[in-house]
């Protein structure tokens, strides 16, 4: 991995941060959730693990793009003259790496074909996330967000299972067992979202 890339997908968890700022006040209404969710973070930490090579590396990438996009988010805020709480801003982070590492780990065992007992789970762990807070979005907030994007988002989760499914696991077993862990996944982060 060449220090050029490395800067680039770093800095791009940055820009990702300031662009979720203005997001969250320009955004047309159907898309408004997009700035002020976790599954596009989650999404941003693949993008960036990709720049790994090593396991460790895709965890480090995957780990650094949570965390450098709510630099870029809260910054951005702030100079908007925007109140920004450092407790939030801590809380976010951890999320970001904690989220970003498994994220980064799950893009190494999908693109190294590591052993079934990785890509299962790693197969399942965005669409996961995606659902799980699709159904938080749909039960919770729908009063106050478009339920629309919160489909959106579920069918969008669905669809990357089957993707996933499809491309990275080999057999029938594999594939049912990566719908559970996408099923606990999502209750995991649904019930969490609601003692959050």
């Amino acid at each position: 991995m060449s220090a050029r890339a490395a800067a680039l997908a770093l800095g791009g968890g940055l820009v990702a941060g300031v662009v979720m700022s203005f997001g969250q006040t320009v955004a047309p209404e159907p898309i408004a959730p997009l700035f002020n969710s976790a599954a596009p973070v989650v999404a941003l930490a693949a993008a960036v693990a990709l720049a790994g090579r090593g396991a460790l590396t895709h965890v480090l990438f995957g780990a650094s793009a949570g965390p450098l996009a709510m630099v870029g988010y809260y910054a951005t805020t702030h100079l908007r003259g925007f109140g920004v709480s450092l407790q939030m801003v801590a809380f976010w982070s951890v999320a970001g790496v904690v989220s970003g590492a498994a994220m980064g780990l799950a893009v190494w065992a999908l693109r190294r074909r590591a052993a079934p007992a990785w890509r299962v789970p790693a197969a399942a762990l965005f669409p996961g996330v995606a659902i799980g807070e699709a159904a938080h979005g749909l039960v919770r907030i729908s009063d106050t967000t478009p339920a629309a994007y919160w489909a959106g988002l579920a069918l969008l989760g669905a669809v990357i299972l089957a993707w996933l499914a499809r491309s990275f696991l080999d057999t029938t077993l594999q594939r049912t067992l990566a719908v559970g862990f996408t099923a606990a996944a999502a209750a995991a982060l649904f019930v969490l979202y609601g003692v959050a």
